[in-house]
């Protein structure tokens, strides 16, 4: 399975094509007729890649489907959303992602939500029903607070079948740790300028570093603006990292990407008979599927550059 991970000189043949639909024959994949129908079948085939670690690695299951239900949670965003404000289905039902037998979302279901009283009970006997429950007691009107506590719940939930890991597990229990401690950090960039929260609201949607790193801490990464002097001042004193002297939050996440891709790298050369060579599988698996995307957005535009390489420094596409 290792072997069919994108090389270096997969990613230089991509930088070449010239449109969506060339990326897509470069790629082996038939031509999509819009930007997002690039991953589709990349992700049909990720899929098939957890069920079959799953059933390789029957003790690392439950983590496993902890990262499937990031890609989930945002089907359950999705037709929350589109119950808030009464969309029609041919809006946004071609958005839903099919997830086959790893399926507990079903869309033929939400179809016929006309309301979150009823999107609530779309989620009955699914993973997700208690946190839409608590989601609709306390932010029925507040669709954007709903989102992002369908976030932090799932994020949570990856949180804790890593932690539930063995001692031996600890290489495991690191890489999937250090994916969620990517998020907080881009949770804390994002809430003030994209969700209007409070410095203090924003530390708060973190789910590692609210635990490891004092209130004031999360409140000056929240607040930090490039005026305000290097990132690298504001950043957890135990997070290794090496940042330009005017590095902000792009350093830092093209920084925090790299990392995790050479982590990545290490731990195939590790024991084998572990978690941590299927799990770092699986998250540069992650990273394709999102470079195809970003691969496919860039197409024509040159301004894309900067976010595409931050997008791709975690494959192993980026040798």
């Amino acid at each position: 399975m290792k072997s069919r991970l994108r090389t270096p000189e997969d990613l230089r043949l991509f930088r070449a094509a010239s449109s969506v639909a060339t990326l897509a024959s470069a790629a082996g994949i038939e031509t999509p007729c819009e930007a997002r129908e690039l991953t589709a079948r990349p992700f049909a085939e990720l899929l098939a890649d957890y069920q079959k670690l799953m059933d390789a690695y029957p003790a690392g299951a439950s983590l496993f489907r902890a990262f499937l239900q990031l890609h989930e949670i945002e089907n359950l965003k999705l037709g929350w959303r589109a119950a808030a404000r009464s969309l029609p289905v041919n809006r946004w039902a071609h958005l839903w992602k099919p997830f086959g037998r790893h399926e507990t979302l079903r869309l033929s279901r939400w179809r016929e939500a006309a309301s979150l009283r009823d999107a609530v009970s779309c989620a009955r006997g699914t993973p997700y029903e208690e946190i839409a429950r608590d989601a609709f007691r306390a932010h029925e009107a507040d669709e954007a607070a709903a989102e992002l506590a369908f976030d932090r719940w799932a994020w949570s939930s990856l949180v804790a079948e890593a932690r539930r890991l063995p001692r031996r597990e600890g290489e495991a229990k690191r890489l999937a740790l250090s994916r969620v401690r990517e998020r907080d950090f881009d949770a804390l960039r994002r809430a003030i300028p994209s969700y209007g929260l409070s410095a203090d609201a924003a530390g708060a949607s973190t789910v590692l570093l609210r635990e490891e790193e004092s209130p004031e801490r999360l409140r000056g990464l929240a607040e930090w603006t490039p005026g305000a002097g290097p990132l690298a001042r504001e950043l957890p004193r135990l997070l290794s990292l090496t940042l330009p002297a005017a590095g902000g939050w792009d350093d830092l996440f093209l920084a925090l990407r790299r990392q995790r891709r050479e982590d990545c790298l290490r731990a195939f050369r590790g024991y084998p008979f572990r978690l941590a060579p299927p799990l770092a599988y699986l998250l540069l698996r992650e990273e394709e599927n999102r470079g195809y995307s970003a691969l496919a957005e860039s197409r024509g535009k040159p301004e894309t550059a900067p976010s595409l390489e931050r997008v791709l420094a975690a494959s192993a596409m980026s040798g």
